[in-house]
């Protein structure tokens, strides 16, 4: 079928000639011995036939592999587990040859997963071997006439049949049951017991495999080649084909092609063509940049063909291919430009469907643009809206226009379901027709902000159930004006007309669905700062606001006092040293959250900040969504460099750009000044423009000002501290702007669009989520190597089961509890809360080094009676796979930059080394198999070290969607979802223990019922 080199005479002589003799698996079977062959492009170049050859029978004769598959692999990289080396892959990656038989395996079309099973089988019939030394070619053939690249002769040729089976085991099929067959099956072909052997119970479990591929030929062919060169007596050295700058290729054209192959399927699902004149253009532009993409990849395609032949004829340098795959005229072939274009192209494909959507409920579509009556002069949206009013308003029936655009669709997806189906069902119950026309703006260059509704002609219309009004929440600036003055406000300017005023009707946010029970709306809001900024005090302020409705009552009776805190600290210190939540049941139907958190800029130093923006995030992975991010700011801070540095660029590292509205600014000790003209307002904007984080709004709708000196003064007063009438009233004025203030943020917040946390994936989610994971995948490592020693000592009829609870405490393996516990055969280190919790905080006083990690589950084994399964081998590859998907996950950390170059998991396989070799100095204890575990754990260092090197070699830069599709890969194991379940339940226990409910009943102020 394929052919594999092996030289045996020559290979002792020229080892240490580069390139001579090569090995290849070769994809034309018609060599035979005596033809010559060019290795640059790995083709035959001639087919001769050698009279006088040799031939023998193999030593062995049947060879049987089984593997499974692995979805986060490139499948021509399965190549490799059948015996195809890194130049012959790289060959067919560039399509300089035309694979067959097996290698035709770059040709499967069905996805590969976990449940995808290899089937490897070979049987070598007899061995021709041509009595040719090395440097010797040229005295027994001669040098060919014509010019030739012939770079190598064929010497010997292994003769057989090869085949491969891809086999998808089905949904309702028990894995381990098939694995078992195969197994089976591949150990009676590896000893050549033919016919196989099955029970029925096997048959009925292989006739239920409807799902397989066969590749295979008549020939299989594993032939040696004696290099020659233009000269028979001249060796001829090929470059080293896993040098990065070759490597690269095979990783940048998968690549490419998985890309264009995506582009593919979306592009065939879009329409011929549009009726809307912007959309068919912009259709056109996408076929014709789709087109300019495939034209693209081919000439890359053919330029890296030529290279690489001339890289391995020693012609050029293999640095010459790198210059190549950054040539600006391949841009368009780059990862970030053919993302941009997926989107591009899967936006116009929702485009279509929701066009199809719009016309199936009798809405119909236009495009702001088309309005224009010269598509040379630019129009704003009220020139449109003049335009649409113009062309609706003498309509025989009544015509509702609905303003939207895809990004409003997108951000505001539950308002926008809400509109079309209240518009739909008012259409339904109408006693007469209503024209519904939904208006896109969303290749309008003014940005519409707002759904809008009008409804033509223009006269007022009634308020009923399907035509519900609610007014937008006032501005501040709006807030003191008379109730007069109270308009539904489009968001636009109002356009005069001679009639009676257009009613725009901003769509109000979704109202929270009525059962018999109100549905209970959870507010959460993070409060950051630098360290003294006033988090905590603003916290406490806010309490006293609602409970009491003036400052006098609030002097008459006792304050709030949520968060101890002393006004004259040491400075640089942040006062509050964890997250703590603050939850307000402002009524029954709204739970307001505040998020307190430790300052930055503590005076313990950088280190510090960086772990307390660390705990900061990892606090609020834990909640499903943030409706706020406030930004405590000092109203006349001098620089922000820091804050920014640590707070800000760590922030913005977790969110995703659709968190950016979330963003709130707030002044602290300040006046309404702070937006216009004190220090710290265009601090700030310059800050953010030096950034290039003009995606942040820095507006007057999202920056507030509080001044809690009237908290301040209730603390003096009840330490029988004296003021006069100036300061009293000073402080009166204090408290009623920052109620006034308080109640346009929380309206605020109300309005914003909450973000998901679950919802969305960033280079800092991924950060904290491997962090999490690290100690579950290593205990997960070592319950592999517990098992596969179990298995090598024959006691299979047991196996190590692990179980994981959760804790409610903080915990690290320095101040926990540890026992050691005999489990089976093994010695094992368990780690328990401490017996003695009179210190609550006792974790806090245990070293933060780099050796430390938290206990975060409580993980105990079982030595249970069930067989382990797996055969010796099969351990091995479990071991190894899994530890190179540990390693690709850390491999993707250290890409990342110096704030993620720690390694996870480091300290815990230390840590395991340190427990064994504990237990090994224990007397009068049987330890020999945590000796053979201690010797496993040993080689994990070296087995990483190959690891990154073959990753860096490789130059994998993973994606965030393949990072993911790792940990879900790793997550999905049971074992290790056992101990993920555990951490998010811990994790949730240590949220509730750090929250502080306040009730519904100590809220009284009115104004925030």
């Amino acid at each position: 079928m394929d052919e594999k080199l092996r030289s045996q005479s020559s290979l002792n002589l020229l080892a240490s000639q580069n390139g001579y003799p090569i090995e290849r698996k070769v994809i034309d079977a018609s060599g035979r011995l005596d033809s010559l062959y060019d290795a640059s492009t790995d083709n035959l170049v001639d087919r001769h036939s050698a009279r006088s050859i040799e031939i023998k029978t193999p030593r062995q004769r049947s060879v049987c592999r089984l593997f499974s598959g692995d979805q986060s692999r490139e499948l021509n990289s399965f190549l490799r587990d059948i015996d195809f080396d890194d130049a012959i892959r790289q060959s067919i990656c560039l399509q300089m040859v035309t694979p067959s038989g097996v290698g035709r395996l770059i040709e499967y079309n069905r996805p590969i997963n976990e449940k995808t099973r290899f089937l490897y089988y070979s049987y070598r019939d007899r061995k021709e071997k041509l009595n040719i030394k090395a440097l010797k070619a040229d005295k027994i053939v001669g040098a060919p006439r014509d010019p030739t690249k012939a770079s190598h002769m064929i010497t010997k040729i292994l003769w057989g049949i090869e085949i491969l089976c891809i086999i998808q085991i089905p949904n309702n099929q028990s894995v381990n049951a098939i694995n078992h067959v195969l197994l089976n099956i591949c150990n009676q072909l590896k000893n050549n017991q033919i016919p196989i052997q099955l029970n029925d119970t096997d048959r009925r479990l292989i006739n239920q495999l409807t799902d397989t591929t066969v590749f295979g030929s008549e020939t299989c062919v594993d032939p040696s080649k004696t290099s020659i060169g233009p000269q028979f007596s001249d060796p001829y050295s090929l470059p080293n084909p896993t040098d990065p700058h070759i490597a690269r290729i095979e990783m940048v054209i998968n690549r490419i092609r998985n890309q264009i192959k995506d582009l593919t399927d979306i592009i065939h699902n879009l329409p011929i063509n549009f009726s809307d004149a912007t959309l068919n253009q912009r259709l056109k532009d996408v076929q014709q940049q789709y087109r300019f993409i495939l034209d693209s990849q081919e000439n890359l395609q053919d330029r890296l063909q030529r290279v690489l032949a001339d890289v391995r004829r020693q012609r050029v340098r293999p640095l010459v291919l790198d210059n190549i795959i950054v040539d600006l005229r391949y841009e368009c072939l780059r990862k970030t430009e053919m993302e941009k274009f997926r989107t591009s192209i899967q936006r116009l494909y929702n485009k279509s469907i929701l066009i199809k959507k719009l016309k199936n409920n009798q809405i119909e579509y236009i495009n702001a643009l088309d309005i224009r009556p010269n598509q040379t002069v630019k129009m704003t949206i009220n020139d449109t809206d003049v335009l649409l009013k113009r062309a609706y308003s003498n309509e025989n029936f009544p015509v509702i226009l609905w303003h939207s655009s895809d990004r409003l669709e997108r951000i505001q997806q539950d308002r926008w379901q809400q509109i079309y189906q209240e518009l739909t069902l008012e259409r339904q119950h109408a006693a007469q027709r209503i024209n519904l026309i939904y208006i896109d703006f969303t290749y309008f260059e003014e940005r519409l902000e707002n759904s809008i509704i009008v409804r033509l002609p223009l006269t007022e219309t009634p308020k009923n159930y399907h035509d519900r009004i609610t007014e937008p929440q006032p501005s501040r600036a709006d807030s003191s004006t008379s109730s007069a003055k109270k308009k539904v406000r489009s968001s636009f300017p109002q356009i005069p007309v001679p009639s009676k005023p257009q009613i725009k009707q901003p769509i109000p946010p979704t109202p929270t669905s009525r059962t018999s029970v109100e549905r209970l709306i959870e507010i959460n809001v993070l409060l950051l700062g630098e360290t003294g900024v006033g988090k905590s005090t603003f916290i406490n302020a806010f309490a006293n606001y609602l409970k009491f409705d003036y400052l006098q009552q609030a002097e008459r009776d006792e304050p709030v006092v949520l968060i101890p805190v002393s006004f004259l600290i040491t400075v640089g210190q942040s006062a509050t040293q964890q997250c703590k939540s603050y939850v307000f049941d402002s009524n029954d139907r709204l739970r307001l959250r505040l998020i307190d958190t430790p300052g930055i800029g503590d005076i313990r130093g950088i280190n510090q900040d960086v772990k307390i923006m660390d705990h900061i995030l990892t606090y609020i992975d834990n909640l499903s969504h943030l409706n706020a991010i406030c930004l405590l700011l000092k109203s006349h801070a001098s620089q922000l460099n820091v804050f920014f540095h640590l707070c800000v660029n760590q922030l913005l590292t977790y969110l995703t750009p659709i968190g950016y509205n979330n963003i709130i600014f707030c002044s602290t000790n300040a006046q309404k000044t702070f937006y216009a003209s004190c220090d710290t307002g265009p601090l700030l904007r310059k800050m953010l423009n030096d950034k290039h984080l003009n995606d942040i709004p820095f507006k007057k709708e999202n920056t507030f000002c509080f001044n809690s000196e009237s908290f301040r003064y209730l603390a003096a007063r009840k330490c029988n501290v004296d003021f006069d009438d100036y300061q009293r009233q000073k402080y009166t004025s204090s408290w009623n702007t920052s109620v006034t203030e308080s109640v346009c943020l929380l309206n605020f917040i109300q309005r914003c669009q909450p973000y998901y946390l679950e919802e969305w994936i960033s280079l800092r989610k991924a950060t904290l989520d491997i962090s999490m994971l690290a100690r579950p995948l290593m205990e997960t490592l070592r319950l592999i190597i517990y098992n596969s020693k179990l298995n090598e000592a024959r006691l299979n009829a047991n196996h190590m089961v692990l179980n994981s609870n959760p804790v409610n405490i903080d915990m690290c393996r320095h101040c926990a509890q540890i026992n050691i516990v005999e489990v089976g055969p093994f010695w094992l280190t368990q780690y328990q809360p401490s017996i003695l919790k009179t210190n609550t905080n006792q974790h806090r006083r245990c070293p933060t080094n780099g050796k430390n990690f938290f206990i975060e589950s409580i993980v105990t084994y079982e030595f249970v009676s069930l067989s382990a399964g797996l055969k010796n081998e099969r351990w091995q590859s479990s071991f190894r796979n899994f530890l190179y998907k540990c390693d690709r996950l850390h491999h993707f950390l250290r890409q990342q930059g110096p704030s993620t170059d720690d390694d996870p998991f480091l300290p815990i396989i230390e840590r395991f080394l340190e427990e064994e070799q504990e237990i090994s100095q224990i007397c009068n204890i049987n330890s020999n198999m945590n000796r053979q575990v201690r010797e496993v754990l040993n080689t994990i260092k070296r087995l990483r070290q190959e690891n990154s090197q073959q990753l860096f070699g490789s130059n994998e830069r993973l994606s965030l969607n393949q990072v993911y599709q790792i940990i879900n890969e790793l997550v999905a194991i049971p074992t290790v979802k056992r101990q993920v379940d555990s951490i998010k339940i811990s994790r949730q226990l240590k949220l509730q223990k750090h929250e502080r409910q306040i009730p519904a009943n100590s809220i009284k102020n009115r104004i925030f019922a």
